[in-house]
C-alpha cells in the first residue's frame, strides 16, 4: 500500500491564504495591487527606503494602506488614504506604544 504525502498538496491549497494577516480587518499587498494614488504617495515617502511590508486596514468603517519601512535602520510606517493622502506617520516605537507595548525592544529603531 502506497503513502501518500499531503503536506506538499496542503501548503499549496493554502497559498493564497498567505495574503491574509493574522489580525482581522487586514490584508497583505504588493506594491502592484495598490491603488495608483497610495502607490505614488508611499513610494515618494519612502524614497530610498525599504519596504517591508504593506497592508490594506479597515477601521471604523475605513479602510486605508498602512506601510512599513525601514530606512537608516529605523522602522517606520505610513498610513494612507485610499485617496493617496498621507493619514499619519510613525516610528516603530510609537506603534508599539499605541498598541499598549510600552517597552522598546533590544536594538529597535536603532541605526546599525
Amino acid at each position: 500500500m502506497k503513502k501518500t504525502v499531503w503536506l506538499p498538496v496542503i501548503a499549496f491549497a493554502m497559498s493564497p491564504l498567505a495574503g491574509w494577516s493574522a489580525e482581522k480587518g487586514e490584508t497583505r499587498l504588493s506594491m502592484d495591487q495598490l491603488p495608483a494614488a497610495v502607490k505614488a504617495t508611499i513610494q515618494k515617502e519612502t524614497a530610498g527606503a525599504k519596504v517591508e511590508e504593506i497592508e490594506k486596514e479597515t477601521e471604523g468603517g475605513k479602510s486605508f494602506y498602512e506601510a512599513e519601512f525601514e530606512k537608516n535602520g529605523h522602522t517606520s510606517y505610513i498610513h494612507v488614504a485610499e485617496d493617496g493622502k498621507v493619514l499619519k506617520r510613525e516610528t516603530a516605537a510609537q506603534e508599539r506604544k499605541a498598541e499598549g507595548r510600552e517597552k522598546e525592544e533590544p536594538h529597535e529603531g536603532r541605526a546599525k
